[in-house]
């Protein structure tokens, strides 16, 4: 999945299945990490061979202006985002020390004041013997499958859109072509549980997913290619109570382009506490001239209207950006439309990415 497919989906804000922001960490644990992170980099540098100290920083700009006639922005609307998303990896065999920040400053259009996001994404231990690894501590649980719609997702967003860790203890175990992943899970004060069981074939990708957080989750996933197109898809039924959502994707090339459809029952973008309805998404890709790239996103779908109670309405949102630049600096350029039953709005968005590493 491409860096701004990725970006697509947490923007569009949807959470776990409570649709609620993550838990404000104690600075006690933030600290305690930090202070072990650091404390490791003397002896890391001392081991030699084996162990090592890295990451990078990618500082992002973005702006945007136009019209829109959707509350609470009416008439001329602007937004500001300012961000850093850094990685630190410290290695020292058999154990990694992974940090990942994501603090952000935004401006949304239409609000009063500004959101500030102090952004500790990932702080977690792995410790590697062959094929078995066991971490602990705040890390992301990935689950889907689905490229650009999210049916289901335990991981908490934040104000900003980026996806948060859970604080657990987690075990996988890889024996040939099965991979077992099994976590104890602290959400929101409560303990709960995942377990998925992955199948490798040559050609396919099988997986199943059982997991008790507010109550049980049952779910699988598969990726194969046929005839040189990747199809994929996944499929949860949540309960208390009992109801289903997935996704079902094709994506190839055409040409230098790749393509991407998807049809899902999921809760509409930016609703992640709404009922599952049906959404419909593609995305294209197109290599330029130089190593630009030119982006198309579109899609559309259903939600529950705001006028009308027990209704539904249609909504829809396409953009198409320009990315030009190489690995250190990245502009991105492009228009942003959307429209649903309280109006429209259309955007010129700028986004600049300038990234170092250490």
């Amino acid at each position: 999945m491409s860096a701004r497919t990725a970006q697509r989906r947490a923007a569009a804000g949807r959470t776990r299945m409570d649709g609620r922001r993550p838990p404000p960490l104690s600075t006690a644990l933030v600290a305690a990490f930090l202070a072990a992170l650091l404390a490791a980099l003397p002896v890391v540098r001392a081991q030699g061979a084996g162990a090592s100290v890295g990451g990078s920083v990618e500082f992002d700009y973005g702006a945007s202006v136009g019209w829109s006639s959707l509350p609470p922005a009416v008439g001329t609307a602007a937004s500001l985002l300012t961000g850093v998303h850094a990685d630190m990896t410290a290695r020292l065999p058999p154990v990694t020390f992974t940090l990942r920040l994501d603090p952000s400053l935004s401006a949304p259009a239409g609000a009063t004041v500004p959101i500030l996001e102090p952004g500790l994404s990932e702080a977690y231990a792995l410790l590697r013997e062959g094929p078995i690894d066991v971490s602990a501590g705040l890390r992301r649980l990935t689950l889907e499958t689905a490229r650009l719609t999210v049916p289901f997702q335990v991981d908490p967003v934040a104000a900003d859109g980026t996806r948060r860790g859970l604080l657990s203890a987690r075990v996988a175990a890889y024996t040939g072509l099965v991979r077992v992943r099994a976590a104890a899970l602290l959400d929101q004060g409560r303990l709960g549980g995942a377990l998925s069981v992955r199948l490798d074939l040559t050609s396919a990708q099988l997986e199943a997913h059982a997991l008790y957080l507010e109550a049980p989750v049952f779910g699988v996933s598969a990726s194969g290619t046929v005839s040189q197109t990747v199809v994929y898809g996944e499929a949860w039924l949540l309960a208390a109570p009992w109801r289903g959502r997935g996704a079902l994707g094709v994506s190839g090339y055409l040409g230098s382009a790749l393509w991407t459809l998807e049809a899902a029952f999921a809760p509409p973008p930016g609703a992640p506490t709404a009922v599952p309805l049906p959404q419909l998404a593609a995305q294209l890709d197109v290599p330029l001239a130089d190593g630009d790239t030119l982006h198309g996103l579109a899609d559309v779908g259903l939600a529950a209207s705001q006028l009308v109670p027990g209704s539904r309405a249609l909504q829809a949102s396409a953009s198409l950006t320009w990315e030009a630049g190489g690995p250190d600096l990245t502009l991105e350029l492009g228009p942003n439309l959307s429209a649903g039953e309280l109006g429209a709005s259309v955007a010129l968005l700028v986004r600049l990415r300038a990234t170092t590493g250490f």
